[in-house]
């Protein structure tokens, strides 16, 4: 039902979305939206538009999954994973439950 509803609003225009209830995650892409999911053993990222490393291991568990999802890869020096248009997934503890197109 979710999915047809951002179907609908996709159709009206741009529609990337993020839904959460603090447990579970829904995304959804209309146009371009790519996402990463870091685990140990954590390393730097640099940044792709500015002269900047973040260095996760600093900031992060041995036990942590962390995922980002941003409209672009954010980073240079990682393998993002790019969403097509249409594309979803559910989100549970930063890790992919289900996913569809």
């Amino acid at each position: 039902m979710i999915v047809a509803a951002c179907e609908e609003y996709r159709a009206q225009g741009v529609f990337n979305c993020l839904l959460s209830n603090g447990d579970w995650l829904f995304s959804f892409c209309s146009t371009k939206l790519a996402h990463i999911t870091r685990r140990a053993p954590f390393g730097p990222a640099t940044l792709k538009d500015a002269d900047m490393s973040v260095d996760f291991q600093s900031e992060t568990t041995p036990n942590d999954v962390v995922t980002v999802i941003a409209t672009e890869p954010l980073t240079d020096n990682e393998l993002w994973t790019v969403y097509a248009p249409g594309e979803w997934r559910l989100w549970r503890g930063g890790e992919v439950v289900a996913q569809g197109c």
